[in-house]
């Protein structure tokens, strides 16, 4: 259950540079395998965020306005507002580092690396004139604990438009939920029968991010969680793009012009890149079934500067490699985007 950074680069470990909104801080950046990790005080009090540590909790407070947030060192627990998730978090020297999801989704930064220079630039992005509350679900039966967290959204000027978008985030909770109750029902009939199994309790955990929040559109990402009392439970990742004004869910096709041969480009992209990550050691050389190309109505969130495609867990590789996201840049894909999408 534990988020770690939304999509990695191939390249490899460095200390670049960072710019923030065209101004050098006197921080830099960490590149681990791929993964960018930011520091906390340095970025967040250049935004004007008070930030204080608490060395008896070990926990860092991040406060400006609207905006309070509670990172907790001993489980990585982020809390921000009313949103309760878990994000890698690791001191380098004496400061706090996180990787450059969490940057981008709590201060509303855009972020690119350019690996020629060795320098991170990070900029304010202009999000949408929207408000997003979680909504927070918790219940204990007997053979399940179920924790839902997902969003409502609020500040759109067309109500239908808004309340359909919450009405899909509210049915993607009711669908973990009742899929939860299934495991567990079965797993009840299971131990009724004999079967002894493990000894703990089948579990739900739905949560969201916020991906990209800009130009009128909304992309959230969920991540389904099910332990059912097997050695370990699976995750299932799902992703949801909606024009704000309108309230259409985009496809990957819809991203792109008609004659777009998005297809093939966005599958040399991946296979660059598996290439890139067994060579530096982030993936293992064996997979469970070879990549050739990615499907027309491929998986996909709008990320930072980018398309991000993934692939579920056993898709291509085995558990532990997770769920493999790769990013395809705005900037690569500018000659098939539509002109009134990006």
């Amino acid at each position: 259950m534990l988020s770690v950074c939304a999509y990695g680069f191939a390249a490899a470990d460095s200390k670049p540079a960072i710019m923030l909104d065209g101004t050098k801080i006197e921080a830099v950046a960490s590149v681990d395998g791929g993964i960018i990790y930011l520091p906390l005080r340095a970025i967040a009090e250049t935004l004007g965020y008070e930030v204080q540590w608490s060395e008896k909790d070990k926990r860092v407070f991040v406060n400006k306005a609207e905006k309070q947030i509670v990172i907790d060192l001993n489980d990585n627990k982020i809390t921000a507002n009313d949103h309760v998730y878990y994000s890698y978090c690791t001191i380098i020297g004496d400061r706090t580092y996180l990787d450059a999801d969490f940057f981008c989704e709590n201060f509303g930064l855009r972020l690119r690396w350019s690996e020629q220079n060795g320098i991170i630039q990070l900029g304010s992005a202009k999000e949408n004139a929207i408000s997003i509350k979680t909504i927070k679900e918790a219940s204990e039966h007997d053979y399940i604990n179920i924790t839902l967290q997902y969003p409502q959204i609020d500040g759109l000027v067309d109500r239908a438009v808004q309340d359909s978008i919450n009405s899909t985030f509210s049915k993607k909770a009711t669908e973990a939920r009742n899929k939860g109750l299934k495991n567990a029902e079965e797993r009840e009939m299971d131990l009724a029968s004999g079967f002894a199994g493990s000894p703990n309790r089948c579990e739900t955990y739905l949560d969201y991010r916020v991906k990209y929040n800009q130009k009128g559109l909304l992309s959230i990402v969920f991540m389904d969680f099910q332990y059912t009392g097997g050695a370990h439970g699976l995750t299932e990742q799902s992703s949801y793009t909606f024009n704000l004004k309108t309230g259409e869910e985009y496809q990957l096709k819809d991203l792109v012009k008609s004659d777009a041969d998005y297809v093939s480009l966005i599958s040399d992209v991946v296979r660059n890149e598996i290439e890139a990550r067994v060579k530096e050691g982030t993936l293992p050389e064996y997979s469970i079934a070879p990549f050739e190309a990615i499907r027309e109505d491929q998986d996909f969130y709008l990320g930072n500067d980018a398309v991000v495609v993934y692939f579920q867990q056993y898709e291509y590789y085995p558990y532990a490699a997770g769920i493999l996201e790769f990013p395809v840049e705005f900037s690569v894909l500018k000659g098939m985007l539509k002109a009134d999408v990006l």
